[in-house]
């Protein structure tokens, strides 16, 4: 009987491990260099709170679009790390916590390439998600004086920025925004956190709330860019002067969500330190 039941206990631990959720981290933009060596590995410098669980990290130079063709792209490296623990063929179950300009790379992920739901993703964390670009990135090259100021990047290390130029062109708001269907997330839920401290030189090119570097409309996940106050709906006009107008309602896209722990106000965090409190990597 004692060996009937070690058996049992044996084959649903061994179930257990086969259908364990696997948590995918998927890092924001580089800056000035690549994070390749993160890939598939436990450790990465980026992100600076060491998680909890099972987890992996997806490594890609964050320097580039995340959707260039080949083997350091970010969507092409997440789709190997989707296809080794996230086959709903094998079994096997997955949730996404993208930052930044990952909120950009698991979105497009998703909604390109689980279209017939190969991938079992539960759910994904949009933290400071760049999904819907920033108008930031709308500036060019002043862009990369701002990032300067954001991040305290002096000395040789701001002129190495200018090898983030193709990511930050990625993320002209029209350009995120006409990607890839944001409505279309084959089943996969994104919960978002926004955060709103801004400074004073990101201010006036970033319309509603802001984080110094993503207004509200994309870190919301919100269906239009707007000048947005909260979170998951909102009724606003065109521009602020537009006094003429009636405020018009708009949603989030299909399946975004908030993140249950963060008021639709938003964290009082500024842009860099919105993937430091392992309590939001999780939806309870």
């Amino acid at each position: 009987m004692k060996q009937k039941i070690w058996i049992l206990l044996s084959l649903f631990l061994l179930s257990a491990s086969l259908h364990a959720e696997k948590v995918i981290y998927v890092h924001g933009m580089s800056l000035t260099e690549s994070n390749e060596a993160c890939q598939d590995k436990t450790v990465c410098a980026y992100w600076k709170v060491p998680p909890v669980g099972d987890y992996v990290y997806v490594g890609y130079d964050g320097r580039r679009n995340p959707f260039v063709s080949d083997s350091s792209g970010g969507s092409v490296r997440l789709l190997q790390m989707l296809n080794k623990y996230c086959r709903k063929d094998q079994g096997k179950s997955c949730r996404l916590i993208d930052d930044s300009l990952g909120g950009f790379t698991g979105a497009g992920t998703v909604s390109m390439y689980n279209k017939t739901g190969i991938y079992n993703i539960l759910y994904a964390t949009q933290i400071v998600s760049a999904e819907g670009g920033s108008e930031i990135a709308n500036l060019g090259d002043t862009a990369i004086d701002i990032l300067k100021v954001v991040f305290n990047i002096q000395g040789g290390l701001g002129d190495a920025l200018i090898q983030s130029r193709d990511a930050i062109q990625s993320l002209v708001t029209t350009s995120a925004r006409s990607l890839f269907d944001h409505n279309r997330n084959n089943g996969t839920l994104f919960y978002h956190l926004a955060a709103k401290k801004s400074i004073f030189i990101a201010d006036p090119f970033l319309p509603g709330e802001d984080d110094s570097l993503v207004a509200f409309h994309s870190s919301c996940g919100y269906r239009s860019v707007g000048a947005f106050s909260k979170c998951m709906g909102e009724k606003i006009r065109s521009c602020a002067l537009c006094f003429w107008e009636t405020p018009k309602l708009i949603t989030p896209w299909d399946g975004h969500y908030m993140h249950p722990l963060v008021p639709i106000t938003g964290l009082d965090i500024p842009h860099a330190e919105g993937h430091n409190d392992v309590k939001y990597h999780g939806v309870p």
